[in-house]
C-alpha cells in the first residue's frame, strides 16, 4: 500500500510565471482546476524591485488578489474574505470586509523578497492569484506557484525511487 506523503499526494502546478511586473494594466495568473480535490494554495513569491527607485511613491502600491470563475455569471470575480484562508490584509486593514479579492498590499520594501501563502475554501471550481496596482508602483518581479491537496483519487505523483 503507497505512504500518504506530501509529495505523491499533492499536485504541483506553476499558477504565475516568474516575471517582472510593470506598472499598467491588472496582471492575472493561470487558471486553476480544483476538480478532484478538496484543497487549493497558492505560494507567490514576490521577489526584489529591479527599479531603481528607492521607494514607491505615497499612495501607488501592488496587491495581490485571488480569484475565482463564477460559471453562472460567465466571469472572473474577487473571492470574499470569508472564502480566503489567510489573514487578510486589503486597502481596508485586516480583514477587510470589501469584496476585492486582496489578500496583501505591497506598500513597502520590506514586503519584498518574501512569499506570500493563501488558501481557497470558496464553491467554484476555478481559481487564480492576480496582481493588480494603485497609483504607479516600482518594478517587482513575482512567481507562483498554485498546491492542490487532499485528491479524490491517490497518488498523483508517482513516488520517487
Amino acid at each position: 500500500m503507497p505512504i500518504r506523503d506530501m509529495y505523491s499526494n499533492h499536485k504541483f502546478i506553476q499558477a504565475y510565471t516568474p516575471q517582472d511586473l510593470a506598472a499598467g494594466a491588472k496582471t492575472t495568473g493561470i487558471s486553476i482546476d480544483r476538480r478532484g480535490y478538496e484543497t487549493v494554495t497558492f505560494v507567490i513569491n514576490i521577489g526584489t524591485s529591479t527599479d531603481s527607485a528607492a521607494a514607491n511613491s505615497a499612495g501607488a502600491f501592488w496587491q495581490l488578489m485571488l480569484e475565482h470563475y463564477n460559471s453562472a455569471q460567465g466571469a472572473w470575480s474577487e473571492v470574499y474574505p470569508s472564502q480566503m484562508l489567510h489573514s487578510v490584509v486589503g486597502e481596508a486593514g485586516a480583514y477587510s470586509t470589501l469584496n476585492s479579492g486582496i489578500f496583501q498590499s505591497i506598500t513597502t520594501y520590506t514586503e519584498l523578497s518574501t512569499a506570500y501563502a493563501i488558501g481557497y475554501r470558496g464553491p467554484h471550481r476555478s481559481v487564480r492569484i492576480a496582481f493588480s496596482e494603485e497609483g504607479t508602483p516600482s518594478l517587482i518581479s513575482a512567481g507562483a506557484i498554485c498546491i492542490l491537496g487532499l485528491p479524490s483519487d491517490w497518488p498523483v505523483q508517482a513516488a520517487l525511487s
